[in-house]
């Protein structure tokens, strides 16, 4: 079944499939036909509406969908020469599903646009420029919390000059505006973007981009991936701000969500108490939204690390519950898929089903860094430690300022721990507690890397602050809350442990 107004594809099965936006929308628009074969042209209108873009969008559009349908011979969604494309199996079409009263209105997320580029210089690959425009368009989607618009009527009314993107963005109701320039220098290409407030013209980010004028798909999947991996986590933070700004009477769902982030990056448990209540006041406003759903999974997972929760067992069965009803809710969103695989292999030792889904999100979303910095994680509990360090160090290039930085470095202490490289465990443990200093998971691997390396006196200090932090902590709590895959890693860090000095 196709479900356009909730961006949904389900099985036979009624679970949801993943399916990304413009492939949903190429669907939709083959089903309608009933069986008619639908031109390229008419496909381009019905898809991109009055967004120029190139054929190829279509067949990324057409392949994308056969993957979600596992068409891959196209059987089900078919090529006839000449004449277009159609989808040869039966759909039901739930065009006119009402929306859910306490669902959260279609424009509470962000929104953005991006416009074309203008072309500096004579150049005849200017369909360069056309299509990263579309796929910055759809790496950006795949930020679920983000909404996309292809706004045609911005695109075309919009000149470079602020003035003119104020009064285009209102118009549309596009929040934020993407613009730039495109160079083709010969033997590079250059990119120059700007992340731009529509309302304001106040300018949010600026960066530029060069490529090798070499492979098209592989220009296009270096350069998109770099320019949304730098726009969406400055683009996060500047929503946090504006809302920061306003006053909390009122608040929609998703303000609740972006108001509990900074306290989620805190690591405290005040912080972390805090952003708990804004989630369930999300969710108590909006029962369907996933995201909240998942983040929520996440921050009671940090009561149990934090040592805060007194009831264990309790709350690690209401991060499992919590993210397992996220991953019921959306099977689709990267960032879901990330967050609950993380939980279902940290907290509850699922590590080929939370593998799995980490694999997904990525394959998903490879630009964000946030999945990138959870997979690791899962990679260290699986027991692969080259693939976590990797994986730490994509996150790391992808987003170099993340908030959640002193969490990569903590992961990356616990991979180096692991791997016995004591030294450099116990720097990267520091590295994360100089931006949070009340974090007990990289501190409690500083003093396993320290007993480990054999410099048992500061262990005993570093076990110390780790005490007045966390007064409950213990190795029976500590390996209860480990359930790695190798139990010889486990082991290294219990006889590490107890080496400081910590109670059983």
């Amino acid at each position: 079944m196709l479900q356009p107004s909730r961006g949904r594809l389900l099985g036979r099965d009624g679970g949801e499939v993943a399916i990304r936006p413009k492939a949903l929308d190429l669907l939709v628009a083959l089903a309608a036909a009933q069986g008619r074969p639908l031109p390229k042209a008419e496909l381009l209108d019905l898809v991109w509406g009055k967004v120029n873009v190139t054929e190829d969008s279509l067949f990324q559009a057409v392949r994308d969908a056969r993957r979600s349908l596992d068409d891959g011979e196209g059987r089900l969604l078919r090529h006839i020469p000449k004449r277009g494309y159609l989808l040869d199996c039966r759909f039901s079409l739930d065009s006119d599903e009402p929306a859910r009263p306490e669902e959260a209105a279609p424009d509470s997320r962000p929104s953005l646009a991006v416009l074309p580029f203008r072309l500096l210089g004579k150049t005849d690959r200017a369909y360069l420029a056309t299509g990263l425009v579309e796929e910055i368009s759809i790496a950006l989607s795949l930020f679920r919390w983000l909404a996309v618009i292809a706004s045609g009527s911005a695109a075309q009314s919009c000149s470079a000059d602020s003035g003119d993107m104020v009064a285009t963005g209102a118009r549309p109701g596009v929040r934020y505006l993407i613009d730039g320039s495109f160079a083709d220098e010969g033997a590079r290409l250059t990119l120059r973007c700007r992340l731009t407030e529509a309302s304001s013209g106040r300018q949010v980010w600026q960066d530029s981009f060069r490529s090798d004028a070499g492979d098209v798909v592989d220009l296009y999947e270096a350069m998109t991936a770099a320019i949304a991996a730098a726009i969406e986590p400055r683009l996060l933070r500047a929503e946090i701000d504006r809302v920061l700004r306003r006053s909390t009477a009122d608040l929609g769902a998703f303000d609740c969500y972006l108001r509990a982030l900074p306290g989620y990056y805190s690591r405290t448990p005040r912080g972390n108490g805090e952003a708990i209540a804004l989630l369930e006041q999300a969710l108590a406003r909006d029962p369907h939204f996933v995201l909240a759903r998942a983040l929520l999974a996440r921050c009671v997972a940090t009561t149990l690390w934090l040592g805060v929760e007194p009831d264990r067992v309790a709350g690690k069965n209401r991060t499992l519950a919590l993210a397992r009803a996220a991953l019921a809710g959306d099977r689709s969103d990267p960032q879901v898929l990330a967050l609950c695989g993380h939980l279902l292999a940290i907290i509850g030792g699922e590590h080929d089903e939370g593998g799995a889904l980490l694999d997904l999100s990525l394959r998903l979303n490879p630009s964000s860094a946030e999945a990138w910095r959870l997979g690791a994680w899962v990679s260290v509990w699986g027991g692969d430690l080259d693939q976590a360090l990797r994986r730490i160090e994509e996150a790391d290039r992808l987003d170099p300022l993340s908030p959640l930085q002193a969490d990569l470095q903590s992961v990356r202490a616990a991979a180096l721990f692991f791997a016995g490289r004591f030294g450099e465990s116990a720097a990267a443990a520091r590295r994360s507690l100089a931006s949070v200093p009340e974090a007990t998971t990289p501190r409690r691997y500083l003093v396993a890397a320290l007993a480990a390396a054999g410099d048992v006196a500061q262990a005993h200090l570093a076990l110390a602050d780790l005490v007045r932090l966390q007064p409950n902590s213990s190795i029976s709590r500590t390996i209860a809350g480990h359930p790695l895959r190798d139990r010889g890693m486990l082991q290294r860090l219990h006889d590490a442990l107890r080496r400081a000095g910590m109670p059983d």
